[in-house]
């Protein structure tokens, strides 16, 4: 009986040390591995992530480009929806969270909505800055697939602590190893001018010497009077200021083009957007001080200075237009668009007609009502998009 005891403390002593041994090689159990290090998916065969999921599994990472095809044998290639969860162990810092999406995602920290792009859309970015305090965070995504290409892909980088103060003095440069200004950033960095010629190189660590694109946000010191825009590029920009475009040479070719704006303030909010199909690279950007009297907004009869091509969309020059989370007033405002301001159109139209889908300068989609805007083409021709 004695020997007996003996020997069973013994058995538990060697189990329980076999067991650390076993944590200690890395070998230990998955589900707790699966919560620490990676993403809980959840896959349903519907759009709403309602009824139960199709499929659970853990991912390592949420970056996929299915393309036309399907996230498992078990789910269609279409119409189909994904949750992510995570608990991420976050140091106290300023965080920037970038989501790339076709069709819509949603993210949430600690239950706080902070992208929100549940809509049918083509492939974008939208990005989002946050502080995070020290501490281990509930990070929850969500992603839906109407039809056609599929991409769901989210990503945060740490660009300082609390108190670090701007982290982009100059020129906040994105780049893409896409020519389209989608996927997840390769290189983010502070660019002093743009007045570059890369030439045959690539323009920076990671980045490809071809097919590749650049956005730059700046705010920009100014006195008010009129200036003159100028760029110059091969291949492709464009110039916004303060959420008006004033400057569009989206096309494969050496392009140089010009627009006067009006500065009432004391900082115009800049955004430059360039692409590099094949080839030598160049980019040159001036804003030019003319001097004299400002240009007058436009008048009461809502003219404005330069018209929209293509698939832009113009806001009437007498109104500031809320641009909509859907295609009806419904939907809560997700921001507004002064009178004039130029914006591109996604392709989209609601089923009736009344509404188009626009891009705004953040890369979010919205939707404004189609009898305040001039469209560069015509909106019986812009697809129709399901509500």
């Amino acid at each position: 009986m004695h020997f007996s005891s003996r020997r069973t403390v013994w058995l538990v002593a060697a189990f329980a040390l076999a067991i650390v041994g076993l944590l200690a090689l890395g070998g230990r159990p998955a589900a707790a591995q699966s919560a620490e290090d990676l993403w809980f998916g959840q896959f349903w065969q519907n759009q709403n992530l309602s009824g139960d999921p199709v499929l659970t599994r853990w991912d390592r990472t949420i970056d996929f480009r299915w393309f036309g095809g399907s996230p498992d044998s078990r789910l269609d290639g279409d119409n189909f929806s994904v949750r992510w969860t995570r608990n991420v162990a976050f140091a106290a810092g300023n965080y920037r969270f970038n989501a790339t999406m076709d069709d819509g995602m949603r993210v949430w920290i600690n239950d706080q909505l902070i992208i929100d792009n549940w809509t049918r859309s083509q492939e974008h970015t939208v990005s989002v800055d946050r502080f995070i305090p020290a501490g281990v965070h509930r990070v929850r995504v969500e992603h839906f697939e109407d039809g056609g290409q599929a991409t769901a892909i989210f990503t945060w980088d740490l660009i300082g602590p609390e108190d670090a103060g701007p982290q982009f003095p100059n020129w906040r440069g994105v780049y893409f190893n896409t020519p389209n200004l989608t996927g997840t950033p390769v290189l983010v960095r502070d660019d002093r001018y743009l007045n570059q010629n890369w030439g045959e190189a690539s323009p920076g660590p990671g980045v490809n010497a071809d097919f590749w694109s650049a956005r730059w946000t700046r705010q920009v010191a100014v006195q008010p009077g009129r200036y003159r825009v100028v760029a110059t590029s091969d291949d492709g920009s464009r110039v916004w200021v303060n959420n008006q475009l004033v400057i569009d040479n989206w096309i494969d070719q050496t392009t140089t083009r010009s627009a006067e704006i009006m500065a009432n303030g004391n900082v115009a909010n800049v955004v430059v957007e360039y692409y590099d199909n094949w080839g030598p690279a160049f980019l040159q950007v001036d804003l030019v001080p003319l001097g004299g009297p400002a240009i007058q907004p436009p008048g009461p009869a809502g003219n404005c200075t330069v018209a929209p091509t293509a698939l832009q969309a113009q806001v009437n020059g007498t109104i500031v237009l809320n641009v909509r989370r859907g295609p009806s007033t419904q939907f809560e405002v997700l921001t507004q668009l002064q009178p004039c301001t130029i914006v591109p159109m996604s392709g989209f139209r609601s089923t009736d007609s009344q509404w188009v889908q626009v891009i705004v300068p953040n890369g979010q989609t919205g939707w404004v009502n189609a009898q305040y805007v001039a469209t560069g083409v015509p909106v019986s021709s812009l697809s129709t998009a399901a509500r």
